[in-house]
């Protein structure tokens, strides 16, 4: 809805902008008056247009958390749905829906001020309007048919007034008024529906004096404009004494008659409406590096393969059989795209079974979320990625790499923090080392040996490459595309503003608005962003419906400059990946963690749990 809003906001100050510039001085009056009304209205349409031929996909990539991060998740937050008791709004909606009841207690004001003046006045009926006098007063307006005149007025050669408020009548100016009235009460928040209809009232008296001139001399015309009258303050009449408007009628009945060529200025609405239907029609295409979220084409060649899978009864043996398995584990050899999704989808299926089989000997235990194994064109691009590393790297390095059972990924040099029981490792050339460099790497291999307890990796570097030779974590091995580390000096560590720390490890923690003065910050932390979930949670209607329950993994980023960013979803359902992602993007500005006395990037994980009963 935020953005529904501020899309219309922003098309109607465009064409504000173009009504100001182009048109407003024009005498074409009517097509301006169609010009308003239809581009306001059009405002509020075009956000939700989706014209097929103009739809196209606007990647949208967020940054990479490291797999690991995933893992070092906090302790889970149990929602349950629970009974409402009542209304439940929010502080914004509250906002809003005061905001309305405010703004239309003023028009019951307006209209009961318009009321009392019927009510008090002199009635005479003619054929075409109703003219309602009003004693001791020189007003002069009109609402529907009915004109209010002053008896003041009436003492004066009054006969353009009335020709003048006649032409509002006739051509339904009350109907324009009170529409702008209608989305003031709506969108009282907008400044721009007042410009609109200031704009539109303005231009109902530009048009009632180009049709009245036509009739009456119009020197004396301007001459009766020139008096300073009382006036009513009631925005949704159509008022014949203006005092800030009767300078630019006068202006506008002195000017010449627009030429009719002028009139092409409107064919500047056809290439400004045709871009704001491309604006809408775009559809954000959110690629992220943990493979949950494919494209369209990831998901046709996903279902290429699992029918064919399907036809030929195809198993995991099959990657032994047809050599898929052998060319995968080849560092030499990079398969094809095709291949790589056979690979994955055999895989995750087989291990889809095991989880199940687990999930019923052991349903206590948390089933293990294997969505972020699928294939996709961001992780076989990551592995085509790997080979080519290899292929860079010094011919006796590769040797040792593999009589020691590790893997070589390639890196380039972009900016972000290693963990600290990383073993950097610079040498003059990666593709040729010297005798020196080739025994000091064997020696760091030897000690990968001797770490068994933790995540431990080489970084290999020269001026132009970074490879990260990565070790096993305790038998289990996860492929090298999923660890996105990225790679920082010390030295670039300093000069940096864009460093992310894990939170387990960040020296000093954000601080959750609250904990300033707690001596435990990062328990404070926790319990305070486990509060705030549970406060806000409305178990989605849809996921109890569908009887949808379970465990959603949040990832995100408080940022150096305190803000929430990037944040990541890891669950059964969208239903509630998009409860949690609502949750989160209220949490509040927060004070930076630091690092080495600097603001850095705090990734943060914290699962919810859904359960219905």
């Amino acid at each position: 809805m935020i953005q529904y809003i501020l899309e219309s906001i922003a098309f109607q100050l465009l064409f504000l902008v173009v009504y100001d510039f182009y048109l407003k001085k024009e005498t074409f009056f009517q097509w301006n008056r169609l010009y308003l009304l239809g581009t306001f209205v059009f405002s509020l349409v075009l956000p939700w247009v989706k014209i097929e031929a103009f739809k196209q996909q606007v990647p949208q990539t967020f940054a990479p958390y490291p797999e690991y991060l995933w893992k070092l998740q906090n302790e889970a937050v149990v929602a349950k749905v629970q009974e409402s008791s009542g209304w439940n709004i929010t502080w914004q909606e509250g906002i809003l829906y005061g905001g309305m009841l405010v703004a239309l207690l003023l028009f019951g004001l307006k209209i009961r001020q318009l009321y009392l003046l019927r009510r008090s006045g002199e009635k005479v009926t003619y054929p075409s309007f109703t003219q309602i006098i009003i004693t001791n007063s020189n007003i002069a307006f009109s609402f529907f048919t009915s004109i209010f005149i002053g008896d003041k007025v009436l003492k004066m050669k009054h006969d353009t007034i009335i020709a003048h408020e006649l032409v509002h009548i006739k051509q339904g100016h009350t109907y324009d008024l009170l529409f702008f009235e209608f989305m003031r009460v709506v969108g009282w928040f907008n400044p721009l529906v007042y410009v609109y209809q200031n704009r539109i009232s303005e231009l109902h008296e530009f048009i009632a004096d180009a049709q009245v001139s036509k009739e009456h001399q119009s020197e004396h015309y301007e001459q009766l404009l020139a008096q300073v009258f009382q006036t009513e303050h009631i925005s949704f009449i159509n008022q014949f004494f203006t005092k800030s408007l009767i300078k630019k009628r006068i202006v506008m009945l002195q000017r010449s008659k627009s030429k009719k060529v002028w009139q092409l200025k409107y064919l500047l609405l056809v290439p400004m409406v045709l871009g704001m239907l491309l604006y809408t029609s775009c559809e954000m295409d959110k690629t992220t590096t943990d493979g949950q979220d494919l494209t369209k084409s990831d998901e046709l060649l996903m279902a290429e393969v699992k029918a064919e899978i399907e036809k030929n009864n195809l198993d995991i043996n099959y990657l032994t059989s047809s050599g898929l398995l052998e060319k995968y584990n080849d560092p030499e050899t990079t398969i094809s795209k095709y291949e790589f999704f056979q690979y994955g989808v055999l895989q995750s299926t087989m291990l889809k079974n095991i989880q199940e089989g687990w999930t019923k000997d052991h349903p206590e235990e948390e089933a293990l979320n294997i969505a972020f194994m699928l294939p996709s064109t961001e992780r076989y691009n990551n592995f085509v990625s790997q080979r080519k590393a290899y292929k860079l790297i010094d011919n006796d390095l590769k040797s040792s790499v593999k009589a020691f059972g590790k893997d070589i990924a390639f890196y380039d040099n972009g900016l972000g923090a290693y963990p600290s029981d990383f073993l950097e490792y610079k040498v003059s050339n990666t593709s040729k080392l010297s005798s020196n460099e080739l025994q000091k790497f064997n020696e760091l291999l030897v000690r990968l040996e001797n770490e068994p307890d933790y995540l431990t990796n080489i970084i290999l570097s020269d001026d132009t490459n970074i490879f990260l030779i990565k070790t096993d974590v305790k038998g289990f091995r996860v492929n090298i595309e999923s660890q996105n580390v990225k790679i920082v000096s010390e030295e670039e560590f300093k000069n940096s503003d864009n460093i992310d720390v894990a939170f387990a490890t960040v020296e000093e923690v954000p601080i959750f608005p609250g904990c300033e003065d707690v001596a435990d910050k990062r328990a404070c932390f926790n319990e305070k962003i486990q509060k705030h979930i549970s406060k806000h949670f409305n178990y989605p209607q849809a996921a109890i419906d569908a009887n949808i329950e379970g465990r959603v993994s949040s990832m995100f980023m408080i940022s150096s400059e305190g803000t929430i960013e990037n944040i990541k979803m890891r669950g059964p359902d969208k239903l509630l990946e998009d409860e949690v992602e609502r949750i989160i993007k209220r949490l509040p500005q927060m004070t930076p963690g630091k690092q080495s006395g600097k603001a850095v990037n705090v990734p943060f994980s914290i699962p919810v749990q859904f359960k219905l009963h």
